[in-house]
């Protein structure tokens, strides 16, 4: 699990601020920190005041990917991963009792500023090379869509029979098995391919847009590992 921590990658292709990669990379850090925890008091080491944990920590902020359209919520989304690995790095210098910092920042968040709807997300992210594909799209009904918008999202759901119907958010799903696919040679749910995780609006999942996203969706080879019941988001 320790060797395996520093290999995971984390992409988000509708980023925002960063707020799903600044606590995914946090609870990553957290997962590190009880290996390195438990691996200390098994070793007998436990009564130590201090361990010199500067080699130990692999876990860094250039495993997550992001793509966000606005220029300075992609800076904010780069900035806030840096601060949360500082206090993450605040916390093991408290833990094992040696300060630990990364000054002079080596390593960078590879966050983009682009539209994800018409960018290639392997040049992000080589598909064979990312763990979670994770986010939060904008919710926009089919009525609501810009012009903009619109010329994004045609493309990519023109090969879908019916997709007038569905939402702006229905096209990240149909990316993200694009992209599955690109990882897995045809098969979307083979051992190599990324899983995929969204938060959506329950639209997609009642009435009319059932049949034409899931019916699709199903059809490339993908399943639903899990789901949750609609809930207030606040």
């Amino acid at each position: 699990l320790y060797d395996k921590l520093p290999t995971l990658t984390f992409f988000d292709p509708a980023c925002g601020c960063g707020n799903f990669l600044v606590i995914a990379y946090r609870e990553l850090r957290l997962l590190e920190l009880a290996v390195l925890r438990a691996s200390h008091e098994l070793s007998g080491h436990a009564g130590q005041q201090s361990v010199d944990v500067v080699g130990l920590i692999g876990v860094n902020v250039d495993q997550f990917h992001g793509i966000e359209i606005e220029e300075f919520p992609a800076q904010i989304a780069q900035v806030a991963l840096w601060l949360m690995d500082h206090q993450m790095n605040l916390q093991v210098s408290e833990e094992f009792g040696l300060y630990f910092a990364r000054i002079p920042l080596r390593t960078s968040p590879h966050i983009v500023h682009g539209n994800a709807l018409t960018l290639d997300w392997a040049d992000v992210l080589p598909p064979e090379r990312c763990s979670f594909v994770l986010g939060n799209q904008p919710f926009i009904g089919k009525k609501e869509q810009t012009a903009s918008q619109k010329a994004a999202f045609e493309p990519v759901m023109g090969h879908i029979k019916g997709f007038g119907v569905l939402d702006f958010v229905s096209a990240w799903y149909v990316k993200a098995v694009r992209y599955m696919h690109q990882a897995g040679d045809g098969e979307a749910d083979c051992g190599g391919a990324p899983s995929v995780a969204f938060v959506s609006t329950n639209s997609i999942t009642q009435g009319e847009q059932v049949g034409v996203l899931w019916g699709w969706l199903l059809g490339q080879g993908v399943r639903i590992h899990f789901a949750h019941r609609t809930f207030n988001w606040s």
